[in-house]
């Protein structure tokens, strides 16, 4: 039980050291990279709640319009 404790801590860990060297947030002081977290984490929510919202609501009429529109046969001539 431990061990996988131990294990998945150090997944996160690792990912969370990647996350900092990309985002060159290992350079900031730790009060810094919390205000950027705080800020990446409200950009990412500001995101998915527009997706969500303005993105879906303008898509399902242009796909219900494009799923029911008839098929134009070409063929005949």
């Amino acid at each position: 039980m431990f061990n996988s404790v131990k294990s998945l801590r150090d997944f996160f860990s690792y990912w969370y050291f990647r996350y900092l060297m990309v985002t060159e947030l290992y350079i900031v002081e730790r009060w810094e990279q919390r205000v950027m977290n705080v800020a990446f984490v409200l950009l990412f929510v500001l995101f998915w709640y527009f997706n969500s919202t303005v993105l879906v609501n303008l898509a399902s009429p242009l796909s219900k319009y494009l799923i029911n529109s008839p098929i134009q046969d070409t063929s005949k001539n």
